[in-house]
């Protein structure tokens, strides 16, 4: 009985490090993986934690004295800097932040959803969705105008209405790229150090140049591109140092949409995120010009009223609704998973010595967790590599057309339409419902086509156990 579970099943847990658990201690598998991940990040790597806590709260500190001498400063020294510098090199850095920050912004996102594991391409995408809800957030606090307000010869022909400090350009390059980065170097770059270095140096100048164009443009000032790029490093630090994860143990993971406790909680927290959105948009800032302000934009852009102030704020800071989408997603797609793929195969279950010689009660149970594991750990490797039938891909493209036809919503709703209209159909349900029929019966019925029904899986199971002469 030398096999373990992880030869039968898969891998019983995220991280491809970690050590293997034999299969007779597969009952105290679920608790120990998930105290050992919690005693990591709360004990074992305290210190570090501690260390990264201290110097982001004295980055917070020092921000609020540099803030303005900073500012202040950089109007004379981008007006300067564009004098400077010909048309050429003002179209290139204009080409750069459209390219780096909009148009590329979703390919790491798409990549990530493609190739990795449920777990990474989650906490991923729920990272980039909560940085554009803080910063939207911040910016409504702070209420900062940006450069090319002040002294409008600085534009260029790109610019933004909401307020402009912290750079939400800086935060969401340095944690998209960054965060990429580790996920490449953990799977398909292990090993390969020369390739490391190189996409690491390629990823730093290309991170420097699209914040560089942010201030070159006059689109943020040396202060807010500075402060945006702490928050970036800081929301990197957080989700690969200090929390991990990234590498979360699958089990620790169900837990988050399995336990109606945890649901509750997590729901609550999200919505009163929301609730502060709604709350600093309609109180705060309400000393300041907006229509002075309001009259150079309209002088310098035609940007909707959405876009400007308050509003910009208010409705960046609603990717918390598509956060809460994603995760009540998830709680539905745990649900269809362990009600679709139970395992009750009575030949693997009761006619296998193997399994008999475990002698647990629940094994039933504890069979179909472990195949459930299994299917959702390995999904990146079926996804990835399986050949794939014209039939199945036009399946994938259908379900993903039908998840994101709530987006249709937001063309289709004019941008000079009433704010509470907008808040609604324009913002509200197509956040949230794209990231929920995407992560509840999109995942569900991709995962089905790419790896297979349950009487597949089972007899994959089946054919494992006699090949290796288990039974």
């Amino acid at each position: 009985m030398s096999k373990n579970s992880d030869e039968i099943f898969g891998e019983a847990h995220e991280n491809p490090k970690s050590e293997n658990y034999n299969t007779s201690e597969s009952s105290e598998l679920y608790s120990d993986e998930n105290s050992k991940y919690i005693k990591y990040v709360f004990l074992l790597n305290n210190k570090n934690n501690i260390l990264i806590k201290i110097m982001f709260i004295r980055f917070i500190i020092s921000e609020f004295f540099f803030r303005k001498p900073l500012f202040d400063k950089s109007t004379n020294f981008i007006e300067k800097l564009q004098e400077n510098l010909s048309d050429i090199t003002i179209d290139i850095f204009k080409i750069i932040t459209k390219i780096g920050a909009e148009y590329l912004t979703g390919v790491p996102v798409a990549i990530v959803l493609i190739f990795f594991s449920i777990i990474k391409s989650s906490f991923y995408i729920a990272g980039f969705l909560f940085i554009l809800h803080y910063h939207s957030l911040i910016k409504l606090w702070y209420g900062s105008s940006r450069p090319f307000w002040e002294s409008p010869n600085l534009y260029k022909g790109i610019g933004d209405g909401g307020f402009g400090n912290p750079s939400g350009h800086a935060i969401t390059t340095i944690f998209l790229n960054f965060v990429f980065f580790i996920y490449l170097k953990e799977s398909f770059l292990n090993k390969k150090y020369k390739l490391q270095i190189v996409l690491l140096i390629f990823l730093i100048v290309f991170v420097i140049m699209v914040i560089l164009s942010r201030v070159v443009l006059g689109i943020h000032s040396i202060n807010q591109v500075l402060y945006g790029a702490g928050l970036g490093i800081f929301s990197y630090l957080l989700f690969i140092n200090m929390f991990k994860l990234h590498q979360m143990p699958i089990i620790f993971y169900k837990k988050l949409f399995k336990d109606k406790i945890i649901i509750f909680c997590i729901s609550g927290i999200i919505s009163l995120l929301i609730l502060l959105s709604i709350l600093s948009a309609i109180f705060l800032n309400s000393n300041f010009d907006k229509d002075y302000y309001d009259e150079i934009l309209n002088e310098l852009t035609d940007l909707p009223k959405y876009r400007r102030f308050n509003l910009d704020g208010l409705f960046g800071s609603f990717a918390a609704l598509a956060i809460l989408g994603m995760y009540l997603g998830q709680v539905v797609f745990w649900y269809l998973i362990d009600n679709s793929y139970k395992m009750k195969n009575e030949l693997i279950i009761k006619s296998s010595e193997y399994f008999k010689g475990l002698g647990q009660e629940n094994f039933e149970e504890d069979s179909n967790n472990r195949l459930i594991d299994s299917l959702i750990n390995n999904w990146n490797i079926n996804r990835s590599f399986r050949p794939f039938s014209l039939k199945k891909i036009t399946k994938i493209i259908l379900i993903l057309i039908l998840c994101f036809s709530p987006l249709l919503l937001f063309l289709l709703i004019s941008n000079d339409a009433n704010t509470i209209l907008m808040f609604i159909f324009k913002f509200g349900i197509p956040f949230f419902a794209t990231l929920f029929f995407i992560y509840s019966f999109g995942f569900y019925y991709i995962i089905i086509i790419t790896c297979g029904q349950k009487e597949e899986l089972l007899k994959r199971a089946n054919d494992r156990i006699y090949n290796n002469n288990i039974v």
